[in-house]
């Protein structure tokens, strides 16, 4: 199973750490860093984890999915041997924003 992250997901997790650096010690920033990467990677081995993601039933919902590395959702799509990375954010954003903005505008 080959994980391709999208330009828009790697920007994120850049932000994601940018924002922290700012607040927090380069030890969270690296945990949390590592957190997400280790959740992400995890799908080579278990590419059907995840739960489904409300919000994308105009597209083919069984192919996106969510998954959760502390405070960070993970969204990403199954397309056979792939796994692509569309999003990564803080659980206190507004996902459906994001989902529209990024996926539905692209669907």
């Amino acid at each position: 199973m080959d994980i391709i992250w999208t330009d828009a997901a790697r920007d994120d997790l850049l932000e994601i750490r940018e924002y922290l650096r700012r607040s927090q010690s380069p030890a969270l920033v690296k945990n949390v860093t590592e957190a997400i990467r280790a959740e992400t990677g995890s799908l080579k081995d278990w590419p059907s984890k995840g739960i489904f993601v409300q919000g994308l039933e105009e597209l083919q919902p069984d192919q996106y999915r969510e998954l959760l590395a502390g405070q960070h959702r993970i969204i990403f799509e199954r397309a056979s041997e792939t796994v692509y990375v569309h999003i990564v954010c803080h659980t206190s954003r507004d996902l459906e924003a994001l989902l529209r903005r990024r996926l539905l505008a692209a669907g």
